[in-house]
């Protein structure tokens, strides 16, 4: 029996709206200006394209699957719940694959294609972090994908999902990248540039209370939240291609390219505005000698990308 589908939220019922606000240049970058100074990434073309180049990233490491959470079949009209949807990419590729699905995609930054399906909906600017009014116990699937830096208690964010996913058949799908250099040859030097900008990066990010570590504690979070069926899949991501294996080459193509384009992104207000460094005679410097150790392939570091999926339970 087909379920009774549940209104789409709208601009005024969603109870997620923000001031809109407008954007800022800073070293060369735009970036939005809602609680301007605590988002610490760009809102520019450079960082659309970085966006799009990490979804086609986690695709080839996922070998196409665009999920792992389960979803109702198709007639059912799922209601999916894309978190931080950034250039919207994935919530597209969603509604045209689940065509009878209701998809929502919220982000704080404009940055969405004006030609999507008709199934999908953009709410921005929209902060994940601000009190809920989506339709609690409603939704199918949540996606969150790339948070780690933009979220300062996931306790609490996953209270949230966790309540507003459907009872018994709702999932959370969490997506992240733990960005902390590894290496299992010992060909990463202990104090490489490498090492030493991620042990920057993630100090600087968590004095600021948006740390973008990765939370080690993911499984028991989520378990505390109330969630059941907590799995956890593990993929390296080599920082170029210097595997044998054939796909983790592949992984490592489009993972250069994601980070090495990136570096400025994830970096500049985290050393300038945090740290307080001159961005030529110190911020650039230090990111040139990260690309190069980055991209030699005598270097065999990796990152792990981590996929969570959990189920709310029925009570």
């Amino acid at each position: 029996m087909k379920s009774k589908a549940v209104p789409m939220p709208t601009m005024s019922s969603n109870g997620l709206a923000v001031p809109a606000s407008s954007n800022y240049q800073e070293n060369g970058r735009a970036y939005h200006g809602f609680r301007r100074g605590i988002y610490m990434y760009p809102c520019d073309e450079a960082e659309k394209d970085r966006m799009d180049i990490y979804h086609q990233l986690f695709l080839v490491a996922r070998k196409n699957h665009l999920h792992q959470a389960p979803l109702p079949p198709n007639w059912e009209s799922p209601r999916i719940l894309d978190l931080g949807c950034g250039t919207g990419i994935w919530s597209i590729d969603m509604a045209d694959q689940y065509t009878q699905a209701e998809v929502l995609g919220l982000d704080l930054v404009n940055i969405q294609p004006e030609r999507i399906p008709p199934n999908l909906r953009f709410r921005v600017p929209r902060d994940y972090e601000s009190p809920w009014s989506l339709g609690e116990d409603s939704w199918d699937m949540i996606h969150l994908r790339m948070a780690c830096g933009s979220v300062s208690s996931w306790p609490e964010l996953y209270q949230k999902i966790f309540t507003h996913l459907k009872p018994g058949t709702g999932f959370i799908e969490h997506v992240e990248i733990d960005l902390e250099p590894r290496c299992d040859d010992h060909t990463l030097p202990a104090e490489s540039a490498l090492v030493k900008w991620y042990n920057y990066l993630a100090d600087a990010t968590n004095r600021v209370s948006r740390p973008i570590a990765y939370n080690h504690q993911t499984r028991q979070y989520l378990q505390s939240a109330g969630f059941i069926d907590i799995q956890e899949i593990v993929i390296r991501a080599p920082y170029n291609s210097w595997p044998a294996d054939p796909h983790q080459k592949e992984i490592g193509r489009w993972y250069n390219l994601g980070i090495t384009e990136g570096l400025d992104a994830l970096s500049f207000a985290a050393f300038t505005r945090v740290n307080r460094w001159d961005l030529n005679d110190h911020v650039r410097p230090l990111l040139e000698a990260v690309k190069q150790q980055i991209c030699n392939r005598k270097i065999h570091a990796y990152n792990n990308i981590h996929i969570w999926t959990a189920r709310r339970p029925q009570q």
